[in-house]
């Protein structure tokens, strides 16, 4: 890069030095000098402009570790079991489907118009699914986390955050997780 500044300096320096144009002409050597200055300058410019970008792009990463961390948090606290335990998982998952069309109407209106759209048949498919989990905790567990407060989730899309928050009750009090259905 600096050969072919120095170069293209050299190529138009010499013809304008020819010229016969009167008064003093910058030597070579001090129009290499400011060539060099010029690019020092450039590159400066770019580091700083590359330091930025990446400082940006840390700052952007770390807000959103931040907000995945407090998210998680948030889940965390709310994916705990009821006091009264539901008596069997079918008044469990009677409890997951009230607190699931709870929390879908309470999303933004597009995502609650969208849940509105054959409510019935997704409330039924809700329910399918809570039976066939046949877990009275993982179900307890969904019918109080769906029901608490999440105001983290609220940017997210509905759907999403309903899953985000079921998922979380079913890896902590699952088969393999937190109390067993049949001991409770």
């Amino acid at each position: 890069m600096r050969f072919s500044i120095l170069f293209l300096i050299v190529s138009v320096a010499a013809p304008l030095g020819c010229g016969g144009q009167g008064g003093a002409q910058p030597s070579v050597e001090e129009s290499i000098a400011k060539a060099v200055q010029l690019e020092s300058k450039d590159q400066k410019a770019r580091e700083q402009i590359e330091a930025s970008h990446r400082a940006a792009k840390d700052e952007a990463r770390k807000s959103e570790e931040a907000t995945v961390a407090a998210r998680n948090a948030e889940i965390d606290a709310a994916a705990t079991l009821p006091s009264p335990m539901p008596a069997d998982v079918a008044t469990a998952c009677d409890a997951v489907v009230a607190a699931y069309d709870d929390f879908m109407k309470r999303g933004p209106e597009r995502d609650a118009l969208e849940w509105f759209e054959g409510r019935r048949k997704k409330m039924g498919e809700r329910r399918a699914t809570c039976m066939s989990q046949g877990n009275l905790s993982v179900a307890a567990c969904q019918g109080r986390a769906l029901m608490a407060p999440l105001p983290s989730l609220a940017e997210l899309p509905r759907l999403e955050a309903a899953a985000m928050v079921t998922t979380r009750c079913a890896d902590k009090f699952g088969a393999n997780g937190g109390k067993p259905a049949a001991g409770l």
